[in-house]
């Protein structure tokens, strides 16, 4: 077992991103959440690793710009401060345009060769605004909802494992209930198994907010379509997933060697993979 970085072991913990990538090729994992804390003959420099860990997929970058800027209007209602849909949309733009600027030099297809049309800024230019109407046709909605926190990470943990989350806004209702309401800026469909996400946000506000699974709902928000989907969960169901959660971890941390952690390679997403350039088993 190689020697890590004592720093590793106090930040490692459960989420529902480690679940997606683990998932999705396990050696994308390892240079993700190991490798920039071998210490003991590193199979990729670790250095190289953080320097490419500051690559985005351009897949992740609309979704980021489109969460940023709503997460600037919330903050400003929690504050008691007008929203203002015209700033917030010539802010989305400028911040498209700067990525465009520099021709998406720091996108993750860009550095494993793939040349960004202009078309796709374009694209995203577009839905953005698409985005940020629907969220601000839906705020009132939200209007008579105490702001309680929004995109804030917290911690929990479920027995010996650390789990880490990020709810898009919690909000009481005037009932006292809570919503943990989730913004998705993609397709509207649960191919991202959205179900645990959301119930490992159940967990956490039971535990933070001293409530039962009934005084808290959930609902994810799609902001392309303006579709709303609500979740409920049974204590039989929230169950399954506290023994689920650390089952995962467990298969995560059952070994920290590079050949353990083999590479599911695809052409779609090792183009996205900001690792490409030093896996082996790349498919490009």
């Amino acid at each position: 077992m190689p020697e890590l970085d004592p720093f590793f072991f106090k930040i490692n913990s459960w989420s529902f991103t480690k679940h997606r990538v683990w998932n999705r090729c396990q050696r994308q994992y390892y240079f993700e959440y190991i490798a920039p804390y071998v210490k003991s003959t590193p199979v990729v420099d670790p250095e190289k690793i953080r320097w490419l860990k500051n690559f985005t997929s351009k897949f992740v970058v609309q979704g980021q710009l489109i969460h940023d800027i709503i997460d600037q209007q919330i903050q400003l209602h929690c504050e008691n401060k007008p929203m203002d849909l015209a700033e917030a949309i010539n802010e989305f733009t400028k911040k498209v345009l700067r990525y465009k600027n520099i021709g998406g030099e720091t996108f993750t297809e860009y550095h494993n060769g793939e040349k960004i049309p202009g078309s796709f800024y374009t694209f995203i230019d577009e839905n953005g605004k698409t985005c940020l109407h629907t969220f601000f046709g839906k705020w009132p909605d939200y209007m008579s909802r105490e702001c309680l926190r929004h995109e804030e990470y917290d911690h929990f943990n479920i027995g010996d494992t650390g789990v880490t989350v990020k709810v898009d806004f919690v909000g009481r209702m005037p009932d006292g209930t809570l919503v943990l309401t989730d913004w998705k800026t993609g397709r509207d469909d649960d191919e991202y198994e959205t179900e645990l996400q959301m119930a490992a946000y159940v967990l956490w506000a039971m535990e933070y907010y001293k409530k039962s699974a009934d005084e808290i709902g959930t609902e994810l928000v799609f902001l392309k379509t303006g579709k709303t989907k609500p979740y409920a969960f049974f204590e039989e169901q929230l169950r399954e997933v506290q023994e689920q959660i650390p089952r995962e971890f467990a298969m995560m941390n059952a070994s920290y060697e590079y050949g353990d952690f083999p590479a599911r390679p695809s052409q779609r997403e090792c183009m996205s993979c900001k690792f490409a350039e030093v896996c082996s088993e790349r498919k490009m």
